[in-house]
């Protein structure tokens, strides 16, 4: 028995060791700069939910991210007085790296191989309007087609969507030549459900399929539920408020349509636990099917262009077709009306 956990243990340690090729150092230096900790996380999710804390003892701190893959990452921390807020964005790279980060926000980053072209491209990208900014990213990157290159694409797609703006031939060339040069990168899982998102997620698209556990822990794919009905899809979260006030809006028309043939699945968005979220549907009294997005596991927000976002409502007619994204009242009355009167 002693054997077989030791053999367990040893195998666990090598696998460990194989998936973490990334060692990287990162020791900060904050002089001047009154705060207790900083957090380190991934800069591709949302830094309220997700990171490492680590402490500062007299304006110093050093931490060691163990990681399968080079990827983007933020420095985040809040000073005690003057209540200041700095971020600095940097390469988790094979490399020992000092942080300097100073009063006035500036910051210097010395080590790696990566994050010296990094500083050098944003040094240049200051020198730019705007609009060349973003062609810049293109001409910079034409022979480097490394992580950097990659997570700077990543970067602009999920800028996009937050802003809701299209994407055009020349982010999906590069993302395709990134993607076939990393295939194993996690980048590259990310891009494509972004760019799925951008070609569908949109009236006169299709919803994307996706399981989620209910409350009890049972798994359903929600194309189980909605196939061949009237369905809105109810993206929300117990700490989004106008979320909230969007579904209960919507419980006189469940109520008023349900039986000939229109359903509402709720999808909520919570981190750690989910006490606040039984919480808000026994005050808001919903009465549809409840499935949970817990910490982000399954990248739903993601996939229905929502990124950092509360939520959002999504009408889907009988044949899966999206007819309409965030209807006010009146309009999804309307919408209703013509579908199932």
């Amino acid at each position: 028995m002693k054997y077989t956990i030791f053999l367990v243990a040893i195998l666990l340690l090598a696998e460990w060791k194989l998936s973490a090729q990334v060692r990287c150092v990162i020791r900060g230096e904050l002089p001047g700069l009154q705060t207790d900790e900083v957090q380190l996380v991934t800069a591709t999710v949302d830094y309220r939910y997700h990171g490492k804390r680590v402490p500062v003892k007299d304006h110093r701190f050093e931490y060691i991210l163990e990681l399968p893959q080079v990827e983007g990452y933020k420095l985040i921390f809040v000073t005690r007085d003057p209540r200041v807020w700095y971020t600095v964005q940097f390469m988790a790279e094979d490399a020992i790296l000092d942080i300097r980060v100073n009063v006035d926000k500036s910051y210097t980053i010395a080590g790696g191989t990566l994050n010296d072209d990094y500083q050098k491209y944003l040094e240049i990208q200051k020198t730019k309007q705007r609009d060349e900014r973003y062609m810049l990213m293109y001409s910079y990157f034409t022979d480097h087609i490394d992580e950097l290159y990659y997570f700077l694409i990543i970067e602009e797609l999920q800028k996009r969507q937050i802003y809701d703006v299209p994407i055009d031939n020349q982010i999906v060339g590069a993302y395709t030549t990134l993607a076939a040069r990393f295939p194993q990168h996690s980048y590259t899982v990310l891009g494509k459900t972004l760019i799925d998102g951008f070609n569908t997620i949109r009236p006169g698209g299709q919803y994307i399929e996706f399981e989620a556990p209910d409350l009890k822990g049972n798994m359903v794919n929600i194309s189980d539920v909605i196939r061949g009905k009237v369905a809105v899809i109810d993206l929300w979260a117990s700490w989004c408020h106008p979320c909230r006030l969007k579904a209960k809006a919507m419980i006189p028309m469940y109520e008023k349509y349900k039986d000939k043939g229109f359903v509402v699945v709720g999808v909520a968005r919570e981190f750690k636990n989910t006490k606040k979220l039984e919480l808000a549907i026994e005050k808001d009294g919903y009465p549809w099917l409840q499935l949970l997005e817990l910490d982000d596991s399954r990248q739903i927000w993601t996939r229905y262009m929502l990124g950092t976002a509360g939520g959002g409502v999504f009408l889907i007619d009988r044949d899966g077709t999206i007819i309409a994204v965030n209807p006010n009242p009146e309009e999804m009355e309307l919408k209703l009306k013509e579908l199932l009167d």
